[in-house]
């Protein structure tokens, strides 16, 4: 899990060099591969409860086992990756300088810097869907859908 944070952690260095905003993004590992879903979370309650609803229910569908979560936070001023497994939890963060525009060093963050809705997402379990709810994961995560997974 070590390996997957500091990729994502490059990663998301890579957007802030490049002035771009980094979007949350989810690296899921699954019994048939990775998948990675950029999923926004806006400041809007309701909103942020269903997309992280659809994020639930996409790792129950595709029967995941672990995920990386990575974004870019504020207060402080850092990109930060968490990553939940079945009886792991690991979160690492990378301060953001302005100047010059750069990241220090990879800090490794206590497990409980890591969100119990954060971890929560990650099923514990069999998860059963019904159809209604796999036509709406397709419609999220499809091909050329609002989050397609990728």
């Amino acid at each position: 899990m070590k390996d997957r944070i500091i990729d994502e952690l490059r990663l998301s260095f890579d957007i802030v060099l490049s002035r771009e905003e980094v979007l949350p993004r989810f690296r899921v590992v699954c019994p048939d591969g990775e998948w990675t879903v950029f999923v926004p979370l806006p400041d809007d309650i309701g909103e942020r409860q269903r997309r992280m609803q659809l994020i639930y229910g996409f790792m129950a569908w595709k029967l995941a086992t672990a995920f990386v979560m990575s974004s870019e936070l504020v207060a402080p001023d850092c990109v930060m990756s968490a990553a939940v497994g079945r009886n792991d939890v690991l979160a690492a963060a990378r301060p953001i300088l302005s100047k010059p525009l750069t990241v220090a060093p990879v800090e490794w963050l206590p497990k409980e810097a890591v969100g119990d809705e954060v971890v929560a997402l990650l099923p514990r379990g069999r998860v059963v869907l019904d159809w209604e709810t796999e036509a709406a994961l397709v419609r999220a995560f499809g091909s050329g859908e609002e989050f397609e997974a990728r």
